[in-house]
């Protein structure tokens, strides 16, 4: 028995997947659906807390309403995951692991278990994303694609309204803090088709950035200097995209410095372009008012 909950603005991806449903999710299989309609409404942190108060079912998958599923009576497959012990998030994208630096839950080739048809808008063409090397992959981050969970799991954590008011984070901070205490994984038996790539605005950054505030990075022993380093690097780059190169916001970038898992070689490279960015500032604060 499963509640569906869709944070919904589109009629015609929902009335397709509301379809699709039906059709995959297997004969006899108990489930509900329930939409919350919202364009741009609230956030979708309490557009899904409002669709679990609603449901009536034990187990609860949030979604996104622009995917179909591929996998015939997929509702029994992710049954047998969801009661495993100690389970915590079923999903069909996320990581094994959480860097220092503010990111998403995409941190590198390396960590990435992902299982998704990756499509577009128009529905015209598609890619299989397969990363995944087992069944089931041991991650502490999820996609918010596809997040099952069961709903005494869900009950003790909730989507963090108080922290995440658009529509950026919500799978990455939820995901974080239920690992702490349960096992999340992302399986490859069921696979879904999405037809949208996301959008990595200043909005993206700043839900990631408040949300490594909130939750650090100390959940792995063991640290991939390599990883950090391109962590760190990428979060410089994004964050200078947005925000003006002055001595309050190089000191605030600093904050999230990986200084005790990087290798010592590491250390000037990252010297070398926080000296680039002083450099250039002018330049580089000219064309970011220019494009605002």
């Amino acid at each position: 028995m499963l509640s569906i909950i869709i944070s919904s603005y589109q009629k015609t991806y929902y009335d397709d997947l509301v379809k699709n449903i039906s059709e995959t999710i297997g004969d006899g299989f108990q489930y509900e659906i329930i939409q919350i309609w919202n364009p741009n409404l609230m956030g979708i942190t309490q557009a899904y807390n409002q669709g679990a108060e609603q449901s009536v079912y034990g187990n609860l998958l949030f979604i996104h309403e622009d995917i179909l599923f591929h996998t015939n009576d997929w509702g029994k497959k992710l049954m047998a995951h969801l009661n495993q012990p100690n389970v915590g998030i079923i999903g069909l994208a996320g990581s094994s692991y959480v860097p220092v630096a503010p990111s998403s839950w995409t941190v590198s080739e390396q960590y990435n278990f992902v299982h998704i048809l990756q499509g577009n808008k128009e529905k015209s063409s598609s890619t299989l994303i397969n990363t995944t090397k087992e069944h089931l992959h041991k991650v502490y981050a999820v996609d918010g694609v596809f997040i099952a969970v069961k709903k005494e799991v869900f009950n003790a954590f909730k989507f963090n309204e108080e922290l995440l008011k658009g529509f950026h984070g919500y799978d990455l901070d939820f995901s974080l803090r239920v690992s702490r205490t349960f096992q999340n994984y992302i399986i490859d038996d069921i696979l879904i088709e999405h037809f949208s790539q996301g959008n990595l605005d200043q909005k993206w950054l700043d839900a990631n950035i408040l949300i490594k505030q909130k939750q650090g990075s100390d959940f792995q022993k063991i640290p991939d200097p390599e990883t950090e380093k391109k962590i760190f690097l990428s979060f410089l780059y994004n964050y200078f995209q947005y925000y003006p190169v002055d001595q309050k916001n190089i000191l605030f970038t600093m904050k999230f410095y990986p200084f005790k898992r990087i290798n010592f070689k590491d250390h000037f490279l990252i010297a070398k372009k926080y000296y680039h960015y002083l450099r250039y500032a002018s330049e580089i604060n000219k064309k970011l008012n220019t494009t605002k």
